[in-house]
């Protein structure tokens, strides 16, 4: 028993203030349909959404870095969705919270944190590759190349399930107790936490780098674009509008890194502070803690609408797809032509 002083969670709250100590006696989970419910319409739209982006990207087939890249971000959402996160939804709002076996426990911590963390890495990676392009654009081709980033892909799932099974090998205890599946990271005890704090912290300091070089250069290419249209400037409306369209490009990329950062502050700086603060003070707020736990989906649902929004490549694609769902139903079928060009 004396693992479970490094583990909170194991002491659930009382029903009373939602609050808990580790002095306190085990409470089961509560099942509630209704929230399932809830959660099983949140799962759905966010398994179509990023389907939607896997389907034009094989249709845009060969890839460039960024779509390399968004294929490993929407590949870890959607499967994290439609495997662990319809797990704990089922078995906790439906089947029944004590009926967990100590491996289908197992099976879903390791999944849910092996795709949560190598989502969180890739927009990391997505974000730096973003910073190079604008930053230095003319060596951005060296830098970072095809094969370079399928490597970095790589060692980001590689290092994703090493994070998620180390509560296994040792470093921490897992999750399950008496028929529970604990999922938190303070129930991993405060090493395993703490390991999971710092990776989190860096990736986010690490982004918001990223954004503040983006930013900076490309208000700096917005000035210095304006002051060569100006003093060139005879009068002539194309030539206005050649240097409108040649800025376009970064002011879009710098407004879609903006949304990027918000984003995924929203969803992961919520959760790292909360389990920061279970961890230090041993005390819990269960009511917080699942809808800080709804928040971390933001980032994964509205990617989807994002990259629509802002890339017309991808844009076109999601129409085609569309267009050809409604094809099956009679509907003319959409010419994709534009996806080899």
């Amino acid at each position: 028993m004396s693992h479970l002083a490094t583990s909170p969670s194991f002491f659930l709250n009382d029903s009373r203030n939602g609050t808990t100590t580790t002095n306190t006696t085990p409470t089961p989970f509560q099942a509630d349909p209704t929230l399932g419910l809830l959660v099983e319409v949140v799962v759905i739209v966010l398994i179509c959404g990023h389907l939607l982006i896997i389907t034009t990207l094989y249709r845009y087939r060969p890839w460039n870095i960024a779509d390399l890249l968004l294929f490993s971000l929407s590949m870890a959402d959607v499967i994290n969705a439609a495997i662990p996160l319809q797990m704990v939804n089922i078995m906790n709002n439906f089947i029944g919270p004590h009926l967990w076996t100590r491996a289908s426990c197992a099976v879903f911590v390791i999944l849910t944190y092996a795709f949560r963390i190598a989502s969180v890495c890739t927009i990391t990676l997505i974000s730096g590759d973003r910073a190079i392009l604008l930053t230095r654009p003319l060596q951005h081709h060296i830098i970072v190349t095809t094969g370079r980033a399928r490597k970095a892909v790589i060692a980001i799932w590689l290092f994703s399930l090493f994070m998620a099974i180390l509560p296994f090998i040792g470093v921490g205890v897992p999750g399950y107790r008496d028929g529970y599946c604990f999922y938190q990271l303070f129930d991993f005890g405060l090493v395993y936490g703490y390991i999971i704090e710092s990776v989190g912290i860096l990736q986010l300091i690490v982004v918001l780098i990223c954004f503040i070089a983006i930013k900076v250069t490309s208000g700096k290419f917005v000035k210095r674009q304006s002051t060569m249209a100006a003093a060139k400037q005879t009068g002539a409306k194309t030539h206005q509008a050649r240097e409108t369209a040649g800025t376009r490009q970064v002011k879009q990329m710098s407004a879609m890194m903006a949304i990027v950062v918000v984003l995924y502050y929203i969803s992961w700086l919520p959760y790292l502070l909360i389990n920061l603060y279970s961890m230090v003070t041993g005390q819990i707020n269960h009511s917080l803690v699942v809808i800080i736990g709804m928040f971390s989906l933001v980032n994964a649902l509205i990617n989807p609408v994002l990259y629509g929004k802002m890339s017309q490549r991808y844009r076109k694609g999601y129409i085609y797809i569309f267009k050809k769902i409604l094809s099956v139903c009679g509907a003319e079928q959409p010419d994709g032509s534009f996806f080899g060009k």
